[in-house]
């Protein structure tokens, strides 16, 4: 976050604790902070800017494919394997009841 302000707003932290930055305006740079940031990244952001994702769509648009590194691609993946698994687990619950049911 340091890095990010001085990067961005040629901002010192410490200009918080001498009074020259106040905390509300600190939220608002905080939260106006470019997606590629440090900052952003570190709290989940995958670093792509817009210029990143049109890229992307342009290979996706020419080859057919989505590109390899696209996060949101990586997202879906990922969101499909968790629905898998929540699926696998409700059919063993499922599976569970039954056996006890006729025991």
């Amino acid at each position: 976050m340091e890095a990010d302000l001085a990067r961005y707003y040629r901002i010192e932290l410490a200009d918080l604790w001498r009074g020259l930055l106040t905390l509300r305006r600190l939220a608002v740079l905080l939260r106006h902070l470019p997606s590629e940031s440090a900052t952003a990244t570190a709290l989940g952001g995958d670093g792509w800017t817009l210029s990143h994702y049109l890229m992307a769509d342009m290979v996706h648009a020419t080859t057919g494919q989505p590109h390899p590194a696209d996060p949101r691609v990586r997202r879906a993946e990922e969101e499909k394997k968790a629905r898998l698994e929540q699926a696998r687990e409700r059919a063993e619950r499922r599976r569970q009841e039954l056996a006890d049911h006729d025991s």
